[in-house]
């Protein structure tokens, strides 16, 4: 009883997760959203639709009535006048229907194109700006890989949606039409063809079905794939892979990725493969039905030759309009996962926010900034990067965080910047909780210089400011140059400031090397004029009398500002106010150089440790 007891929790749970599992936005609610984002971003384009709507459906139902009506003049006794006239007046109308329907289509096409280029935007603004630690989330790279699905091409996805919405609506108005011509042959007919569309519709939903599982489980493998096809390309790279000899083992790792991604396909097309066949049975079946049935009705008497060729062209335009208009609902209902996906990652949760702004009587009083048994843990992970952390950056004071690599220093900076927010605890500033502030106002306290150094593919001058050209202070963009060591580099290009960088974008752009980079983002730093400076380790691949030397002059251009300087070098930063030395992530340690050495602790111990290496490499 107990294992069965069990058993029957496991199925509950089962079943729960199940229901988790569905999606969270149903085909109304999507396709509510498109039709929302439709009349948002272009407000004409619904008119246009029901223009094109409209004519769609007599360019479809002119044909089925118009051939009886010439036929019978002509087997009757009709003047040839008047048949002429029938003649004329078809193709007329036939003219007027195509022409404003293809019309109407043609600018239908690129006005989708324009709102799901909004869409994409829309989605880049929430990448930019969702929770920093959320892009090394891997769920969240996942679902971002999947959303880009519902906006990469024209005919899946958002903009699927909105052609299916569009031509569905035409057929259903044409299938109305057409359905009342066909019921007064014999309504038995409609219950007969549709019942053979609905066996097309199952088969449709089922593989689409199929095709979405098998496209999420692709998302992980395009992820991979796009990686290692960059890695491939990118010439920061290059260095390692041609000395480590990496050439075979990157390929094979790309091959196997690539194998993945074909047997998905392969799975794809014996997916469609079946659908085909099983859509060609029911199209042959319903062609035999339809010339049985009215053969033995024209032989019987019931109908002439004219009512032979509109019940015909009825049922073929009903076959048609009800089989698109299931395939639409079919299609939509397989996008619907797609959207759902771009949905949720718009709507991914972050953190609570603040909405309150920074006080500028917080700064001319001076930032205190206190930590509170702070602890942090990278989300996939179990181990703790800092923790339980309870510190105090004093107003205008210069710290250095200094510890080996992987002690937590760059995980407590990005704390205090807020591009991490505590897994426990709280930081303040100045006594209020730093969560309660508007992110962005937050932010304007800061100016940092990572190792990681960027280089965007605008001009100098914006690189500098890091705004539209139009927003920046160029008299402040040349103090900034000059004060970084960079001006006299940047006067001997052709366009100076205006110069473009990298050369992604502009073949004439200017690529600088890893010195220049460091000075340009000082540069960058010094324009912004944050009354909080970061330095976290930008001069790692200096010699340690290097970096300290980088660190004096900075900190000379930066007085009167508090400062943070990351190193895990910790002869470089003797010159501060006071040394936190981080270890497991935690802080051991905190003081002046001097107090740290008298005490002969862990801070000593490493300090003499890194002067001896040193001096011996000197001495070599």
């Amino acid at each position: 009883m107990k294992g069965w007891g069990s058993l029957h929790g496991n199925r509950h749970t089962a079943k729960r997760e199940k229901k988790k599992e569905k999606p969270r936005y149903s085909n109304f609610s999507n396709v509510g959203f498109v039709l929302q984002a439709i009349r948002r971003y272009d407000k004409a384009l619904v008119f246009l639709l029901i223009v094109n709507i409209l004519f769609t459906t007599m360019g479809s139902f002119v044909p089925v009535v118009m051939p009886k009506l010439i036929i019978d003049e002509l087997t009757g006794a009709g003047s040839p006048v008047y048949v002429i006239g029938l003649s004329v007046a078809f193709g007329l109308l036939l003219l007027i229907a195509n022409g404003v329907s293809q019309c109407a289509d043609i600018s239908i096409s690129g006005r989708f194109i324009a709102v799901r280029l909004r869409l994409i935007a829309q989605s880049g603004a929430k990448f930019m700006g969702m929770d920093f630690q959320n892009l090394e989330d891997p769920k969240v790279l996942d679902l971002s890989q999947k959303a880009d699905r519902a906006t990469n091409n024209n005919n899946e996805g958002l903009e699927g949606i909105m052609h299916r919405v569009q031509w569905g609506a035409g057929r259903l108005v044409t299938l109305l039409s057409v359905a009342a011509v066909i019921a007064t042959l014999n309504p038995l007919l409609l219950l007969a063809f549709g019942a053979l569309l609905l066996v097309n519709f199952a088969a449709s939903t089922y593989t689409r079905k199929k095709d979405k599982k098998v496209w999420d489980e692709l998302a992980p493998v395009n992820r991979k794939l796009w990686y290692l096809e960059q890695t491939a390309k990118d010439f920061s790279y290059g260095k390692d892979v041609r000395l480590f000899a990496m050439r075979e083992f990157l390929h094979g790792r790309l091959e196997g990725e690539q194998r993945r991604q074909f047997m998905s396909f392969v799975r794809l097309w014996k997916l469609w493969l079946h659908n085909g066949n099983l859509m060609a049975a029911t199209s042959l079946l319903q062609e035999v039905l339809l010339y049985a049935w009215l053969c033995w009705k024209m032989l019987d008497g019931a109908i002439g030759i004219g009512d032979f060729t509109m019940y015909a062209a009825a049922i073929r335009t009903f076959s048609s309009a009800m089989g698109g208009l299931l395939d639409d609902i079919s299609a939509v209902r397989q996008q619907n996962e797609v959207v759902c996906d771009f949905r949720e990652f718009l709507a991914y949760p972050d953190r609570t926010q603040g909405s309150l702004p920074v006080p500028d009587s917080a700064m001319s009083d001076g930032l205190c900034f206190t930590f509170e048994h702070v602890s942090f843990r990278y989300p996939g992970q179990e181990a703790y990067a800092l923790r339980d952390v309870s510190f105090t950056i004093r107003p205008g004071e210069r710290l250095a965080v200094v510890g080996l690599n992987g002690a937590g220093k760059t995980t407590f900076i990005k704390l205090l910047m807020r591009l991490y927010e505590p897994t426990q605890g709280r930081i303040l500033l100045n006594g209020v909780d730093v969560a309660s502030y508007d992110k962005a106002s937050y932010y304007r306290l800061f100016s940092a210089v990572f190792q990681d150094i960027q280089m965007f593919a605008f001009t100098v001058a914006e690189n500098v400011s890091m705004q539209a050209y139009a927003a920046t202070d160029m008299d402040r963009v040349h103090a900034s140059l000059d004060k970084a060591g960079l001006a006299d580099k940047i006067a001997a290009l052709p366009q100076g400031i205006d110069q473009t960088v990298l050369k992604v974008i502009d073949e004439g752009g200017v690529e600088f090397s890893g010195g220049e980079s460091q000075k340009l983002a000082l540069a960058r730093a010094l324009y912004k004029n944050a009354p909080v400076i970061v330095l976290d380790e930008p001069t790692a691949a200096l010699d340690a009398l290097a970096e300290e030397r980088l660190y004096r002059q900075f900190d000379s251009l930066t007085r009167g500002k508090s400062a943070v300087y990351i190193s895990h070098r910790l002869a470089s930063t003797q010159f501060c106010d006071r040394i936190a030395l981080f270890e497991d992530g935690r802080i051991c340690a905190i003081g002046s150089h001097q107090e740290l050495m008298e005490k002969e602790g862990r801070y000593a111990e490493i300090f003499r440790m890194q002067a001896r290496y040193y001096k011996e490499e000197a001495a070599v």
